[in-house]
C-alpha cells in the first residue's frame, strides 16, 4: 500500500498540525554492515494492497513462492530468465516481481478468484519480452521494503535448483548434508565456519540489493530524502555505479487499461455510461450530425459508437492500450467501421507525428472523452485531452464534451466505523481502534460514503470550463466554509467531523443544447469513482461543529512531483464562530495532508 506523502517544504503550519516522527537520517549504503535478523515475506498473489495487515506472511522466500504455486497456480520461477549473466537476471527479476505486484494491486478489487489471478499473471509474464523502455517503470518497488526484492540471489539459486543446474551453486549445501549424514571427517566447527562464511556472503548480497533498488527508485543525483510511511523518518541511499534510470509513470498507466475488468466496471456504471449516452444521443441534431469527433481514451469504443449513432460523419477513436484491438472488432460488428477509425498511440505523440487520420488544416468539432479519475484529477488524463483541444479543436464553434467540471467538499461523521470494535459478536475488540485509525491516516481513501453520515453542506471548491481552462489551473487552492446541516444542527449540540469527502460533478452543457448532468456526491447513486475520503484522527484531533460553530479553510490539490498521475491534497482548516463584535473567534485549527498514490 502506498503511504501518504508529506511536502517537506510546505509553509502551512498550525497549533494542531499532525505530528511527524523523528527526522533522523538513516544512511543505507556501502558503510552499512547490518543484516536484518530475518525477513518477513509476502507472496505475490496473496498480498492485499488495500489492507496489508490481512496479508499472510512467510518466514522464507521459498514458502512465499510455493504459496502462489499451490493456491494460485502461479510459479514465478518458471518465468524467470536463465541466469547466464548475474546482472541480467538481477534486473529482469526486479522488473517481473514489480510488474506482478502492480498487476495484483490494480486488480485487487476486480473479484478474480485465485486461479483466475494466477492465470492472468502467467499470461502477463509469458507475453513480457523485456523491452528496456517499457521496463523502466518497474524498477521502482511497488511494495515498500519488499523482502523478495532483497533476495534476488536466493531467487537465482532457487531458479537454478528448479532447472537442475545445481552443481556449482548448491555444492556447499551438499557438502554440509553429506557431513551430517555420514559423520565424515568434516568437523562441526568447520561446518559452522562455512555457515558463517555463507552468512557474510548473504550480507554483502543484501547490501548490494538495497543499494541497487534504492538507486533505481531515486532519479536525482543529489539523493533527496524520501518520506517513508506516515512519519518523518528519512531514508538516504548512496547511489550505485549503475546508470541512472528515469521513472516512467506512463507505461503502467496504459497497461492497466488492457485489463477487461476495468472496462466492464466503467460500462456497468450506469450513472456514467447513461449520462454520456443521453448527452450524445439527445443532442444528435444540435451537436453531432455531420461533425468530426475525436474520442480520447476510447477503451471499448462505446462513446465513439454513441457519436456514430448520433450522426457524426467521422469519429477518430484513440487509445494507447491493447484494448483497441477489441474496439476495432466491436466497431465493425456494430456496422460503424465506415465512420469510426481506431488509432493506437499516446495522443501527444500522435499530435507531434501527424498520426491522426486528418487532412492538413482539418479540425475537430467535438472532443469527447471520459478522462475523470478519483477526486476528478487522479491519473492526470485531462492535460492530454487539453493538448488535443488546443491543437485541433475548431475555434469558436468546437467544444469539449463534457464541457464543465466541478469539485466539492463536505464533512462526515462516521462514528459507527470506530464504535464497531466495542462489540463484535458480543466481544470487546476495542484495541483494534488505534490500529484502524493508524491505517486510515496513511493516505486518501476511495470508498462509498453513506449520505446519512454527511453532517455539513456540500461546498463547491472550484469549477473548470473545459473549453478554456489551462494546465496551470488544474493545480489549485480554494477557500471553503462548512456548517452543520439544519437537521444535524438541531439534533445535537456538538458533532465531530471525522472525514472531509471530495466528489465531483460533470456537465454536458453546450449553450443552446439539451444539458445533461451527473454527480458523484454522497447524495446520489454511487459510481465507480465513489468518493475520496480524507480522514482526521477520530480518537484525538477531530474538528467539532455546533449550531454556532463552522469550519473554514483552504483546500489545495496538486499533481505529485514524483509521479504526475498521483495527486497530493492539503487542507488548512479552523473552527470557530463570529463573536458579538463581529470578529472571528477561533476554537481549533490544523493542517490535513493526504495523497492518492498511483
Amino acid at each position: 500500500m502506498a503511504s501518504s506523502r508529506t511536502n517537506g517544504n510546505d509553509s502551512w503550519s498550525s497549533s494542531d498540525d499532525e505530528d511527524d516522527d523523528s527526522d533522523e537520517d538513516i544512511d543505507v549504503g556501502e558503510d552499512d554492515d547490518g543484516l536484518d535478523d530475518r525477513f518477513t515475506f509476502f507472496s505475490i498473489c496473496s498480498f492485499s494492497h488495500v489492507n496489508p495487515t490481512s496479508s499472510p506472511t512467510f518466514d522464507t522466500l521459498a514458502s512465499a513462492l510455493q504459496h502462489d504455486v499451490t493456491h494460485y497456480g502461479f510459479d514465478l520461477l518458471r518465468h524467470l530468465v536463465p541466469s547466464i549473466e548475474e546482472d541480467d537476471f538481477f534486473e529482469s527479476t526486479i522488473v517481473m516481481v514489480n510488474m506482478c505486484r502492480q498487476f495484483v494491486k490494480d486488480n485487487e478489487t476486480n473479484g478474480m478468484n485465485p486461479m483466475e489471478l494466477g492465470n492472468q499473471l502467467n499470461e502477463l509474464l509469458k507475453n513480457h519480452h523485456g523491452n528496456e523502455e517499457d521496463d523502466v517503470a518497474y524498477f521502482k518497488p511497488v511494495l515498500e521494503d519488499d523482502a523478495i526484492l532483497m533476495c534476488i540471489d536466493e531467487i537465482r539459486e532457487l531458479k537454478s535448483i528448479k532447472e537442475g543446474e545445481t552443481q556449482q551453486q548448491d555444492g556447499f549445501y551438499r557438502q554440509v548434508n553429506k557431513a551430517d549424514e555420514s559423520n565424515s571427517e568434516i568437523s562441526e566447527s568447520e561446518i559452522i565456519q562455512r555457515l558463517k562464511s555463507h552468512v557474510t556472503i548473504l550480507e554483502e548480497e543484501l547490501k548490494r540489493a538495497k543499494t541497487y533498488i534504492a538507486s533505481l527508485a531515486n532519479d536525482d543525483e543529489s539523493v533527496p530524502d524520501d518520506s517513508v510511511g506516515s512519519g518523518g523518518e528519512k531514508l538516504q541511499v548512496k547511489r550505485s555505479s549503475k546508470a541512472k534510470k528515469s521513472i516512467d509513470n506512463d507505461t503502467y498507466y496504459f497497461t492497466s487499461y488492457s485489463n477487461t475488468s476495468i472496462h466492464e466496471t466503467m460500462l456497468r456504471d450506469t450513472v456514467r455510461t447513461a449520462a454520456y449516452e443521453e448527452a450524445i444521443l439527445s443532442n444528435a441534431e444540435s451537436i453531432f450530425r455531420g461533425k468530426t469527433v475525436l474520442d480520447i481514451g476510447c477503451g471499448t469504443g462505446v462513446l465513439s459508437l454513441f457519436c456514430a449513432k448520433a450522426g457524426a460523419k467521422k469519429v477518430i477513436a484513440v487509445d494507447n492500450s491493447d484494448i483497441l484491438n477489441q474496439a476495432k472488432e466491436i466497431v465493425k460488428l456494430n456496422g460503424y467501421d465506415h465512420v469510426v477509425t481506431c488509432v493506437r498511440g499516446k495522443i501527444e505523440t500522435l499530435l507531434s507525428e501527424g498520426g491522426l487520420p486528418l487532412t492538413d488544416g482539418e479540425t475537430i468539432d467535438i472532443l469527447v472523452s471520459e478522462w475523470m479519475g478519483y477526486a476528478l484529477f487522479f491519473e492526470t488524463m485531462l492535460p492530454s485531452v487539453m493538448a488535443a483541444r488546443d491543437a485541433l479543436m475548431t475555434p469558436v464553434t468546437g467544444s469539449m464534451f463534457p464541457n464543465v467540471s466541478k469539485i466539492f467538499i463536505e464533512g462526515v461523521n462516521d462514528s459507527e466505523r470506530l464504535n464497531y470494535w466495542d462489540n463484535v459478536h458480543t466481544l470487546n475488540m476495542s484495541p483494534m481502534k488505534s490500529r484502524m485509525v493508524n491505517e486510515l491516516l496513511q493516505e486518501a481513501w476511495v470508498e462509498v460514503v453513506d449520505d446519512k453520515n454527511v453532517i455539513t453542506n456540500r461546498k463547491m471548491l472550484i469549477e473548470h470550463n473545459l473549453n478554456t481552462c489551462t494546465d496551470d489551473e488544474l493545480d489549485f487552492e480554494a477557500p471553503f466554509e462548512l456548517h452543520l446541516r439544519d437537521e444535524k444542527s438541531s439534533a445535537a449540540h456538538n458533532v465531530e467531523v471525522h472525514q472531509l469527502v471530495i466528489s465531483f460533478d460533470i456537465d454536458f452543457a453546450v449553450p443552446g443544447t439539451n444539458a445533461v448532468h451527473f454527480s458523484t456526491g454522497c447524495q446520489t447513486t454511487s459510481t465507480h469513482w465513489k468518493q475520496t475520503v480524507l480522514w482526521f484522527d477520530p480518537m484525538h484531533n477531530c474538528p467539532v461543529l455546533g449550531s454556532d460553530t463552522v469550519m473554514k479553510g483552504v483546500f489545495r490539490m496538486e499533481r505529485n512531483k514524483e509521479n504526475h498521475r498521483a495527486i497530493d491534497m492539503a487542507v488548512k482548516w479552523e473552527t470557530g464562530h463570529t463573536g458579538e463584535d463581529g470578529s472571528w473567534v477561533r476554537k481549533m485549527d490544523g493542517v490535513l495532508r493526504r495523497s492518492l498514490i498511483a
